[in-house]
């Protein structure tokens, strides 16, 4: 196992100012939110954005980005082609390493908890991109990220089962004592 610093395994970037590409006479564009919603899955808007935008700041599967201000939400996206705004950190990595591990290794607590030694800032507390790029992660051969990664995956899948199945009991809970005092 290797530790080696986010800059070493990744090109790390923030996305760009979108002010300075909006033009109502141009064609609509997916753009990201600073919003998560559950399950990885992301909160977007279709918005007039100029083409001059530089391509590095669309989309690619395997990208990362992880949220500049509190709670420094982070996300692996599957889907190309949305544009990226600048209160977003990409992590767009190199080859050799398993975007799905070092997705889990990023959202982690113990990683957090590194993030949280360099947060700036009064009531909105933020990390610099120079920070981020310094902060150092175990790293194992491909293999076992990938072998991980794949692991990982498969309980994010179980959980996200285990609390749909408890919010269909709750909900069928909820039916039967609403029909019992309606008399039905």
């Amino acid at each position: 196992m290797l530790i080696k610093k986010l800059d070493d395994i990744a090109e790390i970037f923030s996305g760009v100012q979108i002010s300075r590409f909006m033009d109502e006479d141009s064609q609509k564009y997916p753009l990201i939110k600073n919003k998560f919603k559950k399950e990885n899955i992301l909160d977007y808007s279709y918005e007039n954005i100029s083409s001059d935008i530089n391509q590095k700041y669309f989309s690619k599967k395997g990208d990362i980005i992880i949220s500049l201000s509190q709670p420094n939400s982070v996300s692996l996206l599957n889907e190309e082609g949305f544009i990226i705004p600048m209160y977003f950190a990409i992590i767009r990595l190199k080859k050799g390493y398993d975007a799905s591990f070092i997705y889990h290794v990023l959202e982690s607590e113990i990683f957090h908890k590194k993030i949280h030694t360099f947060l700036e800032g009064g009531a909105l507390k933020i990390i610099k991109l120079s920070d981020l790029k310094k902060i150092k992660i175990n790293i194992p051969e491909i293999e076992k990220q990938k072998e991980y990664g794949e692991f990982l995956d498969l309980i994010d899948k179980k959980n996200r089962l285990l609390e749909n199945e408890k919010k269909c009991y709750d909900n069928f809970k909820e039916y039967i004592v609403k029909t019992q005092q309606k008399g039905e």
